[in-house]
């Protein structure tokens, strides 16, 4: 019962016999009023975390012909002279985009609805009425010019210091957004337009906000222009550090793509989908939405497969009501850890967080049920069509060819005895009680060894003893309502493949009409065989280029040596992947006593911020070829600060070779197999914590 508590509420309802009516809109506020309690409340009783609603452009309220114009929604500065600045940069960038402004219209509002720390801290509500231009023939081409005009527009703006003031709460030449940090029975009453009967619309998705991991703010209250969310992203960080990527790939300014600071991960969210919806080659939002949540259970679908190629999971919980005022819909995570239940009947579909509020005769009810994990529901606004189906089984790809281009590396036995370095464990301060404690029992049991939860160990940069750099870092875990994930009995919903090779920009289509090939592993952890294979990957047919670089300095050097061993390498990578190089291997195999391992996360993060600064981190991939690596947080550390896949030769070595208590009989493939099933175990206990399900995800998530 307390899953379905507090945790927003979110819904919508559709005519589908396009009927425009005013009644539309009270049945939307009356759902939005229903799911008041899943809303938080301030200690005054008062003040809401936020509710608002998205419909249809009332044109005939605002006196326009419908279609000739667009509508901005927009919270501006309350200062004179900022607000003043902000729209004088709003028009410039407008007009010199050929749209014409007719119109700037200060909405109604009573403030006295509200409590008065959301008084305290409103903005200027305006409505900017925008000329559709000639050369826009189509809706869709319209609202793509007002996209990058609004970018345009921040970009603009941030140059003369004016950020976080002025905030595009929707624009469109369809939906409108009326929202508001209020309680739902407030936000019609500071809105006098949501009392006028001139206020038409044939649907409605509504949003109550509770807020949990960012502070209450008029910006931050939803629906978005194009979603509403009830959840968290537990993958946030990881998508954006992946959409910092992308927007360097493109030469786009900072903060181009989506929002880096400031923002909530809804806000980030919706960045997104507005992203791939005018930048992108993907017709409409549900196909959106299911990329960006692909369902648990891939394997039978290449169009999930091909997609996954240049997009990780926006993972949840998420139930995502979407809505362009064409089409709109909802989506559930793979996890499906929100409710979302619906009924239809004879001209309306209704969608909610929960059954029950739209108070419908039972009678009128034709059907109802409630959306599956990773399924979505989308219905056409001017056809009435509605489908449970993912995009994958629709009649539109219905004999489509989506190749992925991924060649599957299974485990593979390596060469007998070769090159071993057992030798080195010394050098790489391998004690009795790593071997004994933690590496032996993981061999023998398959398993992470028990040990204390967390480290009573005297902080590293205190201790009088020799400790791993990977001692310095502590993991993040889930908070408030991000639930950690039951790796054990949701395996189905977990995944740990991990792609070598160029990743597609899914902003550039070109990159993926073909994709380039690439190599898919089963885990982030290589096998010593698969290591030798990848190293001989120029003798085959796939087309992926490795490199391996050694990571090493002197025994000796000053601190400007050891710095100028990073910064060499780094040049030498950078000089490769601009003539082609796909996959390089940062390797510490050639240490000795004087030619020292350099810890490979120093290599590794030079390497990926000096790619993500130059625009080309998408080109590559990273693997780190390490001895180093002895337990699973080693690991994760590695993989959440960029690295693609890890190979930690010598435990595996170790796993193979050595004489290992009541393991006499076991071959050295399973010894070795059972450590990587171990490593594999740790990193899924370890995403487990934050929710998070799919490595891609997160990776370069530097949580």
């Amino acid at each position: 019962m307390k899953m379905n508590h507090s945790s927003c509420g979110v819904g919508f309802l559709v005519s589908l016999d396009k009927t425009y009516s005013f009644e539309n809109l009270n049945k939307g506020l009356l759902g939005l009023k229903n799911v008041e309690h899943r809303g938080g409340v301030g200690q005054d009783g008062l003040l809401g975390d936020g509710a608002g609603i998205m419909t249809n452009i009332p044109f005939k309220l605002l006196g326009y012909d419908e279609f000739k114009v667009a509508v901005a929604t927009i919270f501006a500065p309350m200062d004179s002279e900022r607000y003043k600045n902000s729209i004088e940069v709003f028009k410039s960038t407008f007009e010199f985009s050929g749209l014409n402004i007719l119109e700037i219209r200060d909405v109604p509002v009573n403030p006295s609805a509200l409590s008065p720390l959301a008084q305290d801290n409103m903005p200027k509500i305006i409505q900017v009425v925008i000329k559709r231009p000639e050369h826009c023939r189509t809706l869709e081409s319209f609202d793509k010019l007002l996209y990058f005009a609004k970018q345009n527009v921040r970009t603009k703006q941030k140059e003369q210091g004016i950020t976080g003031e002025f905030f595009f709460t929707s624009l469109s030449s369809r939906s409108i957004v009326y929202k508001a940090l209020a309680t739902s029975s407030q936000l019609e009453e500071f809105y006098p337009d949501l009392k006028n009967p001139e206020f038409k619309t044939n649907f409605v998705v509504f949003h109550r906000r509770f807020s949990t991991n960012t502070k209450s703010s008029w910006d931050k209250v939803q629906p978005f222009r194009l979603i509403a969310h009830n959840g968290e992203i537990n993958t946030i960080e990881g998508n954006r550090a992946a959409a910092i990527s992308r927007e360097k790939a493109i030469g786009l300014q900072m903060d181009e793509l989506i929002t880096r600071y400031g923002s909530s991960d809804s806000g980030n969210f919706n960045g997104m989908v507005e992203a791939l919806k005018y930048r992108s080659s993907i017709p409409n939002l549900s196909e959106i939405l299911s990329i960006m949540l692909p369902p648990a259970s891939t394997e039978d679908s290449e169009y999930f497969k091909f997609w996954s190629r240049a997009m990780e999971p926006w993972d949840g919980p998420a139930l995502i009501a979407f809505s362009d005022g064409k089409r709109i819909g909802a989506r559930l995570d793979r996890n499906g850890f929100r409710p979302c239940r619906w009924t239809k009947t004879k001209d309306t579909f209704y969608l909610a967080s929960e059954a029950g509020c739209f108070e419908l005769p039972p009678i009128s009810i034709i059907k109802q049920g409630c959306l599956h994990a990773g399924r979505s529901v989308n219905i056409h606004v001017l056809s009435g069509e509605v489908s449970f189906n993912n995009p994958d089984k629709t009649k539109f790809y219905e004999r489509a060819n989506f190749d992925s281009r991924l060649i599957p590396l299974d485990f593979i036995s390596p060469e007998e005895k070769n090159s071993l370095h057992l030798d080195k464990k010394s050098l790489f301060y391998f004690t009795k009680e790593d071997l004994n404690k933690e590496l032996y029992p993981m061999i023998i049991h398959g398993k992470e060894a028990i040990g204390s939860m967390g480290d009573t160990a005297r902080l590293p940069a205190l201790s009088n003893i020799h400790r791993s750099i990977y001692d310095y870092f502590y993991q993040n875990f889930a908070q408030v309502t991000n639930p950690p994930l039951d790796y054990i009995r949701e395996k189905m919903v977990t995944e740990l493949k991990v792609y070598l090779g160029r990743k597609p920009n899914i902003f550039s289509p070109k990159e993926l009409i073909p994709p380039p090939q690439a190599i898919e592993l089963a885990s982030p952890i290589i096998s010593l065989g698969q290591m030798e294979y990848i190293h001989k990957l120029h003798e085959t047919q796939i087309n992926v280029k490795v490199k391996k670089f050694d990571i090493l300095f002197k025994r000796g050097s000053t601190p400007e040596e050891f710095n100028k061993a990073i910064q060499e390498v780094v040049k030498n990578v950078i000089l490769e992947v601009k003539c082609g190089l796909n996959v390089i291997v940062l390797s510490d195999r050639n240490s000795t006593y004087n030619n020292l391992p350099i810890p490979s996360i120093l290599v590794m993060r030079a390497v990926q911020l000096q790619l993500n600064h130059l625009g080309i981190r998408l080109r590559v991939s990273l693997i780190v070829d390490t001895a180093e690596i002895r337990n699973s947080h080693q690991i994760a550390v590695l993989i959440g600060f960029g690295a693609s896949a890890v190979c930690p030769y010598l435990a595996l070595e170790i796993a193979r070779n050595e004489e290992i208590p009541n393991m006499e009989d076991t071959l050295p493939d399973e010894k070795e197999q059972r450590l990587i099933g171990a490593f594999n175990q740790g990193l899924l206990r370890i995403m487990a914590k934050r929710g998070i399900s799919v490595l891609r995800s997160y990776q370069g998530a530097e949580l």
